[in-house]
């Protein structure tokens, strides 16, 4: 029998988490936001008698202050629903306030915990939710409120399951008596919790005995009324893919393999030859599932160069270097949209942008060589503001949220198996850089001096205040406390300026020496003109965001970071990591990424569950979260892409209502030396290729600079996870740590 199940979503980051545990049982599942029906109860209550059974997720917020954060879901037990109803955390606490629990406090917060659930006496019996369940077993707690039933009506309530914690006993999972009406405190969904997927079985049996008890004489005659409704429903949230996939076809392109003597110097040599513009997309530590690559990125007159500003929601696309267009023009275009030789001006959403790449990339999607991670496609750089829920007000300068750039022709370094190749889509590879390559293959072993910026220059450096953080720490644990976020990622930005300008390959080389990492980027993007950039990123990023090949997509959050000092060794590092500040912090963000993934596929793995990773200034807890099946689903890569933004290592959970208290309450005050903006610009975006043979690799823009002003100014951002377990002395150095890893260039 498949059921009907209707879930009620109130904007968490683990909704999709819970989705697919009922989905694996093979149920329909029809996912509306908690406000999608606006006022209108009375076509909610109809609609409703379509559907077999109702959950209720998780969220930020709090019952008690009714419809803001929970519209009018309490109604369905005013009006005592006729249907089975489970309730998750937000869910759990709204149905027991509405027979006359009190909705309080917790007087020991848990985010990202995971504790000893205990049935109650008699919870486990045959039919029941716990059915089949030991006395005790293992979950996840993320709430900072809790359920108090103790002046209530106890007779509306049966306990079925509780935990101890440092305050006393608390509830865990209750029933309405003579209800079928169920609910958790803990989240059986996270990947840490035991039997999640049992407690959905035992929901949905429940369900099922209670559709073969119902009798509506109008059920069969109404049957293709209520398909209608459900199928007009599941349209509610915008499920479809950016373009429409096609079987590709393998085309003629010129590849040149050279053997190589693998050496991360390599590719910053090439560079150093390069006569004509290029992107390094450079690993400097060789690891195995990260680092193995080098690619060199050469941009010519072919390349068509998109350039996005969400202030004004417009995009800019023209060919590099178009002898037509002039700096001024070009800047007049982007803020007038008033036209310009050379110049396309589409005005347009950042959603609509995602739509015009994805119709510029479909029709050069090819079959070829798929084992090599990139043959030519866009590659470029997309903030932070172009990810889901953000927003980059209009006040300030105007600046590009996003730059990519098509690109024929690459060079392509692969460590691991000490290949190097010269890869043109256009059979055009350049003669230059092909002499460039081979000059440095056939030449002399890299050299170990490291580079150094020169003497005699300056620099005006402007951080946040210890005062400014301390009133944006103090905000993030208010809203933790009150329920309205799990995990606040509170960051700061510190401004640098030359006394004068430096090149900025000189910088990043001395950047990527001083601070190897395998996911190194160089973006300058002198589009308009040579030696001009209206952006340019330096990053030495140890975090993967995103990499996906025609089947499968993974992503390595980063969460949890400890200093290297003398003292600190591997043994010591993984002790404090595996603390529960450093696993809940690390836990939340993965629980996320689970969710946004599971919202377009079927199959998530977790394949690494916080290791500890090593690198030149830190060691860091990692995880490794894998989607399967995206060869048979209806998305591609972009959309995985799109979707994730921001990622969910750079805002804290819920995603949604972490980003809009950043924005508007938390990072205004604290950032306002640099921007009169909440924007945080390139940082906490990511950098990377959508290649033509159906690959991408993406990094998070962090331990980097950026600058706006063809590198007279420099932009970094630092920040670090803010939990209940935090402290305010402990982020402060955190963040000083992350900070000093790009800001150590400009010190010595």
């Amino acid at each position: 029998m498949v059921l009907n199940v209707l879930f009620v979503d109130f904007y968490d980051s683990f909704t999709y988490n819970l989705v697919s545990l009922i989905r694996d049982q093979g149920q329909h599942v029809t996912i509306i936001h908690f406000d999608s029906y606006g006022e209108d109860i009375e076509r909610f209550w109809k609609d409703l008698q379509c559907f077999d059974c109702i959950v209720l997720g998780p969220g930020p917020g709090n019952p008690e202050n009714g419809f803001p954060d929970v519209g009018f879901m309490e109604q369905l037990f005013v009006r005592q629903v006729d249907l089975p109803v489970l309730g998750v955390c937000l869910g759990f606490q709204l149905m027991c306030k509405s027979v006359g629990c009190t909705i309080e406090q917790l007087p020991s917060i848990k985010h990202g915990q995971v504790y000893d659930v205990k049935l109650s006496s008699g919870a486990e019996t045959a039919g029941s939710l716990f059915e089949g369940y030991p006395s005790s077993f293992k979950s996840v707690r993320y709430h900072s409120l809790h359920v108090n039933c103790k002046n209530s009506d106890v007779s509306r309530i049966v306990p079925l399951a509780f935990t101890d914690d440092e305050g006393g006993t608390v509830l865990m999972s209750v029933q309405v008596a003579n209800k079928p009406w169920f609910g958790v405190q803990y989240h059986p969904e996270s990947c840490c919790s035991e039997l999640g997927g049992k407690l959905i079985e035992n929901f949905l049996k429940i369900t099922e005995r209670h559709k073969q008890a119902r009798v509506r004489a109008s059920e069969s005659s109404d049957l293709s009324t209520a398909q209608g409704v459900i199928r007009n429903l599941d349209q509610t949230i915008d499920k479809s893919s950016i373009y429409q996939k096609q079987d590709l076809q393998a085309q003629n392109i010129q590849i040149e393999e050279i053997p190589i003597e693998p050496c991360t110097l390599l590719a910053l040599q090439i560079c150093n030859l390069l006569t004509e513009p290029f992107f390094l997309m450079s690993s400097s530590t060789i690891h195995e599932n990260r680092g193995e690559f080098s690619i060199i990125a050469l941009p010519n007159e072919r390349s068509t160069v998109y350039t996005h500003y969400d202030q004004v929601h417009r995009t800019l696309v023209h060919q590099w270097r178009d002898q037509r267009i002039t700096l001024e023009g070009f800047a007049s275009a982007a803020e007038t949209g008033l036209s310009c030789d050379g110049v396309d001006i589409i005005n347009q959403s950042k959603h609509e942008f995602w739509k015009t790449l994805g119709t510029f990339m479909q029709p050069k999607m090819m079959a070829n060589n798929p084992d090599i991670p990139f043959i030519g496609g866009l590659v470029g750089v997309l903030g932070y503001e172009m990810g889901q829920f953000t927003v980059h007000d209009r006040e300030g300068k105007l600046v590009p949220d996003a730059k990519m750039v098509y690109v024929e022709n690459s060079v392509v370094v692969d460590y691991q198996k000490g290949v190097l190749m010269l890869i043109s889509l256009n059979n055009k590879f350049p003669e230059n850089a092909r002499s460039a390559v081979m000059k440095i293959v056939q030449g002399s072993k890299p050299g170990t001096r490291l580079p150094q910026l020169p003497d005699g220059v300056e620099y005006d450096i402007t951080m946040p205040t210890k005062e400014s953080y301390v009133r944006a720490y103090n905000k993030s644990q208010s809203y933790l406390n009150k329920g309205d976020s799990y995990e606040v990622c509170l960051t700061t930005q510190t401004r640098v300026v030359p006394s004068k300008r430096i090149e900025p390959w000189r910088i990043f080389q001395t950047l990527i020496c001083r601070n190897p990492a395998p996911f190194s980027s160089f973006f300058e993007f002198t589009d308009i003109k040579p030696g001009h950039s209206d952006l340019c990123l330096l990053s030495t990023s140890p975090e993967r965001f995103l990499k996906w090949d025609a089947d499968t997509c993974e992503l390595r959050p980063i969460k949890g970071t400890v200093k290297k000092d003398g003292n600190t060794t591997r043994e010591l590092a993984t002790k404090i990591l595996k603390t529960p500040k450093e696993f809940g912090e690390n836990l939340m963000i993965l629980d996320l990424i689970r969710n946004d993934l599971y919202e377009l596929l079927d199959v998530v793995t977790v394949d690494e569950l916080m290791s500890v990773e090593e690198y030149a200034t830190v060691y860091q807890l990692v995880s490794v979260v894998k989607g399967h099946g995206l060869r048979q689903a209806p998305y591609s890569g972009i959309d995985l892409l799109q979707h994730s933004l921001p990622p969910g290592s750079m805002t804290g959970a819920p995603k949604r209502k972490t980003v809009e208290l950043l924005h508007d309450e938390i990072e205004k005050e604290l950032n306002s030396h640099i921007s009169p903006t909440s924007a945080r610009g390139v940082y906490s975006g990511v950098t990377g290729y959508m290649s033509c043979n159906d690959r991408g690799d993406w990094s998070v823009n962090i331990r980097c600079m950026f600058s706006y002003d063809n590198a007279r100014t420099w932009r970094l951002g630092a920040g670090g996870a803010v939990t209940v377990l935090s402290t305010l002395e402990g982020e402060w150095q955190e963040m000083l740590t992350k900070l000093e890893s790009a800001l150590q260039v400009f010190q010595n």
